[in-house]
């Protein structure tokens, strides 16, 4: 006798790269490329419509054995009593043909944060108590040396190898953003033909510093006080990225900064202080020459209290970043 398949897939983290791989497998599984769309359905929570919902799931299969219902944002779905149990009545009487996918993004960074989503999410309950009928997966975003791990890892995947200290440097350089590294590695592997495992020369010839580029070249900027310079800079970081995310490199950099200019200031070896490729540390250590370490104490608490404000909604983080720079440089 077959063994019953999950009719409810739970995908929860802050790991979107990894879900979206799982999710093509799903689809691939569905058979035939052309018509495997026709039985592919995607809702949001935030909008949703139960009844939509129930009658797409409950919907035949188009020459395929299964349908796969996605369904984003799950963390957002109602709560209340009445809808909770039609919900879950929906969740226990699903066909087979029926693989009813949900996302829930959760920041799995934060300490007990795991512990807290566990507590605080019903799908997480009811997957939890319904094992034979919910297959449930965990996906966290690589940080730190797990990410130059998920490079080499990434490489081997696609065929190739990497040098751990290459690894090392192209995670700076992508700022651990997996789309890029993905897209980064896949360049350096056609470039040695997947004949050769990857060196820290060919990172550093043909992988350009992505979004830290503009970072490095910025507080290069407000080292010489160029305020046109710096904001037209910020000005392209944000057009790239997410406010939240520019922010995070710039905080990053400036506590790089303060690391260094300490170390230096104590007769130390910023390498040591700083455990990050020494490229990078080389980088960090010359543009601290511009700073004093006063002015960077003060830098570093100005963005603290920046991220306080927006937290509390007090301040557009675009803004604030506009205004930062322009204070820096005056």
């Amino acid at each position: 006798m077959a063994s019953r398949l999950p009719t409810v897939y739970l995908f929860y983290g802050d790991d979107p790269f990894s879900i979206a791989e799982t999710i093509q497998l799903l689809r691939d599984k569905l058979g035939d490329p052309d018509s495997a769309g026709l039985n592919v359905q995607h809702f949001s929570a935030g909008r949703l419509d139960l009844q939509a919902l129930e009658q797409a799931c409950r919907s035949h299969p188009f020459l395929a054995a299964r349908r796969l219902i996605l369904l984003s944002e799950a963390e957002s779905l109602p709560r209340n009593p009445e809808w909770q149990e039609r919900f879950q009545a929906l969740l226990e009487d699903l066909p087979q043909s029926c693989a009813l996918v949900f996302l829930e993004q959760q920041d799995l960074g934060k300490p007990k944060a795991e512990e807290q989503y566990r507590r605080s999410s019903p799908l997480h309950a009811w997957a939890s108590a319904h094992p034979d009928r919910c297959y449930l997966r965990r996906f966290s975003r690589p940080r730190g040396p797990r990410f130059a791990q998920w490079l080499a890892d990434r490489s081997r995947a696609l065929g190739g190898q990497i040098h751990p200290s290459a690894a090392a440097l192209l995670a700076e350089f992508v700022s651990e953003d997996q789309h890029l590294g993905d897209q980064e590695l896949r360049k350096l592997l056609d470039f040695v033909d997947y004949l050769r495992e990857i060196q820290v020369q060919d990172v550093e010839r043909l992988t350009p510093f992505a979004g830290q580029a503009d970072v490095f070249a910025m507080v290069d900027a407000v080292g010489h006080k160029d305020g046109s310079r710096s904001l037209q800079l910020i000005h392209q970081l944000l057009q790239a990225h997410e406010p939240a995310y520019v922010f995070a490199m710039l905080t990053r950099q400036f506590r790089l900064l303060l690391q260094a200019r300490e170390a230096l200031d104590h007769r130390q070896d910023p390498q040591q202080a700083l455990q990050v490729h020494p490229f990078v540390a080389r980088k960090v250590t010359e543009q601290s020459g511009n700073f004093q370490l006063p002015e960077l104490e003060r830098a570093f608490r100005r963005l603290l209290a920046i991220d306080l404000a927006h937290k509390r909604g007090e301040a557009d983080l675009e803004v604030a970043l506009e205004s930062y720079l322009a204070e820096l440089t005056q």
